[in-house]
Order: C-alpha cells, then sequence, then structure tokens
C-alpha cells in the first residue's frame, strides 16, 4: 500500500498547483521525486502566500478564488494568427446576470470596433463558489479580424454598485519564427562564435571591445560566415567588476560598458585632453600590460576606462551639451526614447556608486537605505536631482555602448553576412541588479535558477539568478518580457535563448539551498513562445532555443512546429547504442557545434583537459562515478576516432615521409572533426575561436566561480594571427569544403 499522505500535504499539494509549483518531477533518469514540504512552502511564499499553518493554506485558496472572482477578464490573452472567433471570458457576480456588457476594441493601427450584450445570453463556462457568493465565468466571441500584432481590448459591466470596467491586452502571434531567406530550402549556413571580453587585439585595453566585435565581422565576410556569436554582453555591475558571469546580469535590457572601445568614441578624437592624459606613460603600460595578459582583469581595465569616460563626459559636457550641438541631439533623442527607464538606469548607477563609496561592502540595492528601494520615492527624486552630473555620465556611458554595438549590426548587413549579429539571452538575472530595482514586483527574488542533479552535474546546478513571477507576468500583460526581447533582438539576426525550456518551465531552489532541494514551476507556456515569435518576425531575428538537458516532449514540439532552432552538440550527441550518430542524424533546424562555454573544447576533449580539471577540484561526487565518466570519455574518443574514420573525414598521411608531427596531426584531426560536423543536416553550424585557436581549458566550468578562471581566459592569439595560422586554416577549409560561400 502507498504511503498515507495528511490533509495538510494534501491541502499544500493543492494551494502549489494552482500557483504552478509542482509538487512532483521525474529525473533525467526517470526516478520520481517528492519535493519536500519545506521547498513548496518556501516556493509559496515568494508567491505572497507565507503559509505555515493548515489554517494558512485554507486561507491561501479562499484568496486565489476571491482573486478569480474578481477579475472580470484576463489582462492579457495570447492567440495565434488567424484564429476567429477570439474568445473572451468574463467573471461576473450572480447578482448582475441580467446585466449589460459593453466592449470596445482597438487595434494596433488605431481601427477601432465594439459591440454589447447581456450577460444572460452569452456561453457559460464554470462557475465560482467564494465565501462571497457564487460569480460565473462566461464567454463572448469577437469576429473582428486581427493581424498579428498588440491590440487592445475594454470590457465594461453594469452591476449594482456601478459601473465595472477592464482591459485586456490581446495578442496575435504568427505560427512560426523569422527564418532568413538564406537558409529556405536545403541551404546550410555557418559562422563563428566568440567570448568578446577574450578577443585579442593590439587596441583594445584588455578586454574585448565592440571594435574588435566590428573585425571580427569583417573577417566573418571574409571567409563566408553567416553570422558571428557573442556571448551575452548586458549589463553587469560596474560598479563590482567581480561580477563577470554573462549570465548573471544586472538587466537584460542595456549593455555592459566594458565593451565599449574608448578611443572609438568621438571624444576622444576631440579632447587634447583625453588624449594626453592617455599617452602619460603609466596609462599607457597599464593599458599594454593588461592587454597583454592572458586572464582579463577586469577591476584593472575597468578602473582605467571609467577615467577615461569620465574625462570623455567632460568633454562632451561643455563642447557639445552645453553648446547642443548635432551630437547632443543625437544623445537627446537617445535618452527620449529610451524613455523614464534610462533615466532609472543614470540614478541606479549613481546610487550605487554613492552607496558603495559610504559603505564598501553594500552589494546591491537591498542593502540601500529602504526610502532608495522604490524608483518612483521622494528621497530617490531629491539624490537624482542633486547628483544630476552622475546620473548623465552614466547615461553617456550606456549610449556609447549602444552607439558602438548598433554600429556593428549595421556593419554586418553591410557586409553581407547572411543572419549577421547572433545574441545570447540569459535565463535570469541578479537579484540585486538593475531589472529587479525597477520593478520588483515581478520577481521571486528569494529564489534562484538551476537544475536538478544528474549524470553531468551529480550535484545539480544553481546559476544565481531570480525568475519572473509568472502571474505578475501575466498581470503585466507580458510587457516586461516583451521589451526584453526587443533590446535583445533590435541590432542581432539571430537570438539564443538560453535553458528554451524555462518558457515552459523552471526549477526553482529557495535561495540558501542547494539544487537537490528544489521545484519546477509552471509558465504560460504558449503565451511566451508565441510573444518570441512576434518578435522574432518584426525584428527579423532568427530564434535558437538551447534545448540541452531534461527537456519535455511539448518544447521539443514547438520548437519542431514554430522554426525555432535547436541546438546539437557534438559531445553529447549518440545514437541508440552509444556512438556518436552520422552527420545526416542531425534534424535540419538545428545549431550544430561541438560544445558549448560550460563543456570541454575540441582539444580538450581530446586531452581530457576538463576530466583533469573536475578531479583537481574536487567536482566528482564520489570515487566511482569518476571512474566511470573517466572510462566514458576513452570510449567516447575511440567512438568518435572510427565515425570520423569511417565516413572518410580523416585526412591520412600518405606516401613515405615521415609521420606527422604533433601539431600537424592536432589540426587534421580538429579539421576531420569539423569537417564531419559541416557535412551534417543542421541548417546552421557555429565554428568557436577556441576551436580554432586549439585552446584546452574551457570558458567556464559548471559549479565554480572562483576556484576556476570562468568567463576570464583570453585567447591564445589575435585575429590578425588567426588569419594566417594553419591549425585556423585547415578547419576554416574543412568547413568551407563543406559548406561553400553561397552566391
Amino acid at each position: 500500500m502507498g504511503k498515507a499522505v495528511s490533509r495538510e500535504r494534501l491541502l499544500l499539494e493543492q494551494v502549489a498547483a494552482r500557483c504552478g509549483i509542482e509538487a512532483h518531477y521525474v529525473d533525467i533518469s526517470g526516478e520520481r521525486h517528492d519535493v519536500d514540504d519545506t521547498v513548496l512552502k518556501a516556493l509559496l511564499d515568494a508567491f505572497g502566500f507565507p503559509v505555515r499553518t493548515e489554517s494558512d493554506l485554507v486561507e491561501a485558496c479562499a484568496v486565489l478564488d476571491e482573486r478569480r472572482r474578481q477579475t472580470l477578464v484576463d489582462p492579457v490573452q495570447v492567440v495565434p494568427v488567424g484564429t476567429v472567433p477570439v474568445a473572451v471570458v468574463i467573471t461576473h457576480d450572480e447578482s448582475c446576470s441580467s446585466s449589460r456588457y459593453r466592449w470596445s476594441l482597438r487595434r494596433e493601427d488605431g481601427a477601432e470596433a465594439q459591440g454589447e450584450g447581456f450577460l444572460n445570453d452569452l456561453q457559460w463556462l464554470e462557475e465560482i463558489q467564494t465565501v462571497e457568493g457564487r460569480s460565473f465565468r462566461k464567454v463572448f466571441f469577437l469576429h473582428e479580424p486581427l493581424g498579428a500584432g498588440y491590440h487592445r481590448l475594454s470590457v465594461r459591466v453594469d452591476d449594482k454598485k456601478g459601473e465595472r470596467t477592464a482591459s485586456q491586452a490581446v495578442i496575435v502571434v504568427p505560427r512560426q519564427a523569422y527564418v532568413p531567406e538564406a537558409l529556405q530550402g536545403d541551404a546550410k549556413l555557418w559562422g563563428f562564435t566568440a567570448q568578446l571580453y577574450g578577443i585579442r587585439s593590439g587596441n583594445n585595453w584588455g578586454v574585448g571591445s565592440f571594435s574588435d566585435l566590428k573585425a571580427l565581422v569583417d573577417w566573418a565576410a571574409e571567409t563566408g560566415a553567416a553570422f558571428v556569436g557573442i556571448n551575452p554582453v548586458h549589463l553587469l555591475f560596474p560598479e563590482d567588476p567581480s561580477k563577470i558571469s554573462p549570465y548573471g546580469p544586472s538587466s537584460r535590457r542595456f549593455l555592459q560598458p566594458w565593451y565599449v572601445d574608448v578611443e572609438a568614441v568621438p571624444e576622444f578624437g576631440e579632447s587634447e585632453e583625453v588624449r594626453r592624459w592617455f599617452g602619460q606613460d603609466r596609462i599607457r603600460e597599464a593599458c599594454e600590460s593588461a592587454r597583454r595578459a592572458p586572464l582579463v582583469d577586469y577591476e584593472r581595465v575597468w578602473r582605467i576606462q571609467k577615467q577615461a569616460l569620465e574625462k570623455l563626459y567632460g568633454h562632451f559636457r561643455e563642447h557639445h551639451l552645453d553648446k547642443d550641438s548635432a551630437r547632443a541631439r543625437s544623445f537627446r533623442r537617445f535618452l527620449e526614447h529610451s524613455g523614464n527607464d534610462m533615466e532609472s538606469y543614470g540614478v541606479f548607477h549613481a546610487l550605487d556608486a554613492y552607496f558603495r563609496r559610504e559603505n564598501p561592502s553594500t552589494w546591491g540595492w537591498p542593502l540601500w537605505p529602504s526610502p532608495y528601494h522604490d524608483p518612483r520615492s521622494s528621497a530617490v527624486a531629491k539624490f537624482a536631482a542633486e547628483h544630476r552630473e552622475a546620473v548623465m555620465f552614466h547615461q553617456y556611458v550606456a549610449w556609447n555602448a549602444w552607439e558602438q554595438l548598433a554600429a556593428c549590426g549595421r556593419r554586418s548587413w553591410e557586409r553581407g553576412l547572411a543572419v549577421g549579429l547572433y545574441g545570447d539571452l540569459p535565463v535570469g538575472v541578479d537579484p540585486a541588479g538593475l531589472d529587479t530595482w525597477l520593478d520588483p514586483s515581478i520577481f521571486a527574488l528569494e529564489v534562484r535558477i538551476g537544475a536538478p542533479p544528474d549524470d553531468f552535474n551529480p550535484k545539480g546546478q544553481e546559476w544565481g539568478v531570480c525568475p519572473y513571477l509568472p502571474q505578475a507576468l501575466k498581470e503585466a500583460a507580458y510587457k516586461p518580457f516583451i521589451a526584453m526581447l526587443r533590446a535583445a533582438m533590435s541590432d542581432f539576426g539571430a537570438l539564443r535563448i538560453d535553458h528554451v525550456m524555462g518558457l515552459m518551465r523552471q526549477f526553482w531552489i529557495p535561495a540558501g539551498l542547494d539544487a537537490r532541494h528544489g521545484a519546477y514551476v509552471r509558465y504560460p507556456f504558449e503565451d511566451l513562445l508565441g510573444i518570441v515569435l512576434l518578435e522574432s518576425e518584426r525584428n527579423r531575428c532568427l530564434v535558437v532555443g538551447e534545448d540541452l538537458g531534461t527537456v519535455p516532449d511539448r518544447v521539443r514540439a514547438a520548437m519542431d512546429e514554430t522554426r525555432v532552432f535547436g541546438c546539437r552538440l557534438c559531445f553529447f550527441e549518440r545514437t541508440e547504442d552509444g556512438s556518436f550518430p552520422p552527420p545526416d542524424r542531425y534534424p535540419p533546424f538545428t545549431m550544430a557545434s561541438f560544445a558549448t562555454h560550460d563543456l570541454p573544447t575540441v582539444e580538450g576533449f581530446w586531452e581530457g583537459e576538463d576530466l583533469q580539471v573536475r578531479d583537481r577540484l574536487k567536482l566528482f561526487p564520489s570515487p566511482e562515478i569518476r571512474e566511470k565518466i573517466l572510462l566514458g570519455r576513452t570510449a567516447d574518443q575511440a567512438s568518435l576516432r572510427e565515425l570520423l574514420k569511417s565516413w572518410g573525414f580523416v585526412e591520412e598521411d600518405n606516401g613515405p615521409s615521415p609521420p606527422a608531427d604533433e601539431e600537424t596531426r592536432t589540426r587534421r584531426r580538429a579539421a576531420a572533426l569539423y569537417r564531419y560536423l559541416a557535412a551534417s543536416g543542421s541548417k546552421l553550424l557555429a565554428v568557436s575561436l577556441e576551436d580554432l585557436c586549439g585552446v584546452t581549458e574551457q570558458v567556464n566550468v559548471p559549479g565554480t566561480v572562483t576556484e576556476h578562471p570562468n568567463w576570464r581566459r583570453k585567447l591564445p592569439f589575435d585575429l590578425q594571427t588567426m588569419k594566417v595560422h594553419p591549425r585556423v586554416q585547415a578547419i576554416l577549409a574543412a568547413v568551407q569544403e563543406k559548406r561553400p560561400r553561397r552566391p
């Protein structure tokens, strides 16, 4: 017999389910896990239900019922294009069943329509019984034709207390994502992927810049590449250069300023004073030292960059803003276009700098004095007025970052890249960052997103970022989600959505616990995916969903239906018998690559460098698992060698000449692997600069923070050297052989 379940547990599961929290989950190996009561209660707390007793749970149910009863119409609904009629659900009290309802619809193009009727005549849906009495949910239908876009419906109902009004955003979405014309039919393309911070050049100040990205775009055009992919370049914490993970941003709508090429800012060329400052031996030597270093020293680099940018802003203030020059007017247009959030951006960073100066241990806005927690408070307004120059300095830096990235996007189109820049969208944000300060009500601040334990990460993963609250997002008619997508797509021809399964469900871990103590929380998948499709079409931006790990069947099926590209990593791809698949087994609407930033490079795979690092850092949970993984790697290496040889991808040594040296052998082996990937069925192929350069160390080792130089390692040589390097040329020749430049 099964274990008896208490009434309190049943109530707990009921309330959790109504909030979208799953009380059970099945892991990647098929094992069922029951989520602890303490975890469910902690997650319900994040939803605004501090349940401690059975009576708390009963009250939570009553509150949820009352919320449904009080909702005249849902704040938003998302429907596919061609849906006619569109059903609208009205919730009304029994006392006004005979009342009249009126509706008006304003299409996105400004056209309007309206209608009316009686509630008694509507199609009945369900009854809601609460302590306040009975309510009914009924349906009326909009027969108005609606094109893809954002429309606004208003509904009015007469009752005994007067007139109730509510509005609903009606979002009509396409059925498929945008796919560029160059990928139609049987076309296959390839491109570079890079960690922008790690690009070397003779011009940057110790961290890769947007000018380096522009140079990479030019090289991509010369080689026939269709895209250039980069790590997320979203805003981090300029006042805290120790926070360097691009997947833990302060905001997903703004850019990180250390990617600005200071010397490319127009004021640098105008200001003799700034050039004299930069010409000092100590400054030049500091830049040169930072440039030569094998790892990015973000703190030192940003200290020099910030000094320069402050001087450039002073010049801009005196010679442009005060004189209302054309450049000043361009800056003001940028501020006007960016709206209130750009004002808040400047104020946030001025406040952050101010409080860190007062107390360096103030790591984020939750530690600021409480009057400054609300961007709309009088204390914040007073601070902004008194520190106007500090606010505008940060806005000036943000403007230059946007200008330089936008120039890279334009260059990708001018040089004929078929896809363009390929961006990356993290799954969450830092709980102490700008996005959460702007609107904490839409985030679960005491929750972290992660993944449960699996074979590759036996301890599970906790990513240090907090998620959107699903219901709060819906109540906001998805506006924060839409704004984030638009910012992420505006200068890019393709966008990778990290952990795309998060559109359907996310693994929430209460802050302070590890990944063994979490639960899945459901999101309105069809709605969020539909909005992705709409913004993809409007921004002409191809979408790639990172679908690695435990992926619900519905997510994969929806990606296939909607032409959202999946990811296929050679490192993980296997047939039923565990061997590597032939190239034609890769599905067409996918992006093939050898690995990702969290996995070994090509040379790291062959040399076992990643396993040595995990062993050294004691990341294997047991000696038995360590031995199993080591044996598995040996078998994988043998299997991959056999595949490459059997399909003729290996360039063998011929003739009586001596065997090739080690460098030549590794070069041929890497070229053979990329020849295999280029021959795959995937329409897109990503060629990483780390693999081109023969790097063995991986970019990021999951489960580490300071134990390994994550997000800091530079490429061994610059772009000019890459262009003529034998290994690079061999790999590119292999790729171009299978994916020649299209006319």
